[in-house]
């Protein structure tokens, strides 16, 4: 298994989203978010390969592709990570319904 290290980034897409779902469906689905996206992250911890690169030209990592999985029942969220030998690095937290463009990881 390989523990889960957070960039500030994806932390604060994941504290928008839970936000932004308690504002619009309650505190119930506040919740069930958080428990899908720590479910996601969980299964990718054990199954780091389980993600697609199909976006990994997105963040030159080499040898390291940038992959994503979507968060099952809120499949327009899609957690994007890098694996790494010893933990995968999670990247982003991003609404897919935002489009590719708005995706920025250069900085990262």
């Amino acid at each position: 298994m390989k523990r889960a290290r957070w960039h500030p980034l994806a932390v604060q897409d994941a504290d928008d989203a839970a936000a932004w779902y308690a504002q619009h469906g309650g505190v119930t689905l506040e919740l069930s978010f958080i428990d899908a996206l720590e479910s996601t992250v969980g299964m990718l911890e054990q199954h780091p390969g389980a993600g697609s690169a199909r976006h990994a030209d997105l963040l030159a990592t080499p040898g390291l592709p940038l992959r994503f999985h979507p968060i099952r029942h809120f499949d327009d969220h899609l957690v994007y990570y890098i694996e790494h030998p010893a933990w995968i690095q999670v990247i982003r937290i991003w609404d897919a319904r935002r489009g590719l463009d708005a995706l920025v990881l250069d900085a990262l």
